[in-house]
């Protein structure tokens, strides 16, 4: 587990760090603290009523629902789950591996990829998003999507 392909992959499917043996307490005690700043961090930019909201779409996490301009898109459990874990990265390119792993568990093969891209299409209808419009989720082929922290 010293390879860097290793460390690459974990940190590819979401891992925040990577520690390799043999590793110091100070090290280990320092890696903690840094992870407790972020985490902190984090916390304190979630907004309060735990709604995400970008140009005319929110997104309501206590009550898993989504609007657009004021009305409801239904969503399948999958696909409002691809938008909350796009959503909760927002701004960053998640890669295909990174989505399959918090979706579905396991690594990515050609039909999970596929069975992503699919949903991915089936979100952007339902979104009433264009081919080749980027309003809330942009796609950068062969390597995954980001939510737009803001509405074109």
């Amino acid at each position: 587990r010293n390879r860097e392909t290793d460390k690459v992959n974990a940190l590819d499917l979401g891992a925040n760090d990577y520690i390799t043996k043999p590793f110091g307490s100070a090290e280990l005690l320092a890696r903690v603290r840094s992870a407790l700043r972020n985490s902190r961090h984090n916390q304190e930019g979630r907004l309060p009523s735990a709604k995400f909201i970008v140009g005319d779409l929110v997104i309501d996490y206590e009550a898993r629902q989504i609007f657009i301009k004021d009305e409801e898109i239904r969503l399948t459990q999958t696909e409002y789950n691809i938008v909350a874990f796009l959503s909760e990265h927002s701004g960053k390119m998640m890669t295909y591996a990174a989505i399959i792993k918090a979706i579905w568990g396991g690594y990515p093969d050609d039909g999970s990829i596929k069975k992503l891209q699919v949903n991915m299409a089936n979100i952007r209808k339902k979104f009433g998003t264009k081919p080749g419009e980027d309003n809330y989720i942009t796609n950068e082929l062969g390597v995954g999507y980001r939510m737009n922290e803001k509405s074109d």
